[in-house]
């Protein structure tokens, strides 16, 4: 899957657009219109979940997009809370608070996914990948498939010099007593 170049191409990002679209419509209708308090609350935090979706994609970091995501789950835990208030006062039908209660719960499944997904090892998140150098990669092939280990080039505790061995012209340093042949 490309990756997405607008948070509007983001899923997790439409359907919490639609799911505040509809928690709106239910707080025009007469009974629930009339508890202000309440409509301010529901319709700002359903809100919140997809904007802050979109500032998280726009922070340019994917650190600070993790980041704004938690907060997008805050809301919409903020909003289905609010959602059961709004049933308990008769305000919506046992329905309509069960599908937009489910609707809140797949758009936070989607969120957790895509962050699992970002944050999972390897990803650059959490985890900072670390690539093996292509000599250690042929040395593990060498040991897997020989179940030899690598030859040490230098003897632990020789006096090598480092320019002698960035010159391209190594030098093993034989054990104490053995005769070297000066090269």
């Amino acid at each position: 899957m490309p990756a997405a170049r607008l948070f509007t191409e983001l899923l997790f990002w439409q359907k919490a657009r639609e799911w505040s679209k509809r928690i709106f419509q239910q707080t025009r209708l007469e009974a629930f219109r009339a508890d202000q308090r309440l409509v301010v609350q529901i319709n700002d935090s359903s809100s919140s979940v997809m904007a802050n979706i979109a500032e998280g994609f726009g922070r340019g970091t994917q650190g600070e997009f993790v980041q704004f995501l938690g907060y997008a789950i805050g809301s919409l835990n903020e909003t289905q809370s609010h959602l059961c208030a709004a049933f308990d006062r008769g305000y919506i039908a046992r329905e309509e608070y069960a599908d937009l209660f489910r609707g809140g719960t797949e758009i936070r499944k989607l969120t957790v996914g895509f962050l699992q997904a970002m944050v999972k090892q390897g990803s650059g998140v959490k985890h900072v990948q670390k690539l093996k150098s292509w000599t250690d990669q042929v040395w593990e092939t060498y040991e897997r498939l020989t179940g030899k280990p690598r030859p040490a080039l230098f003897v632990a505790g020789s006096d090598a010099r480092a320019d002698e061995f960035y010159a391209g012209k190594p030098r093993v340093i034989p054990e104490k007593g053995a005769e070297s042949d000066g090269e």
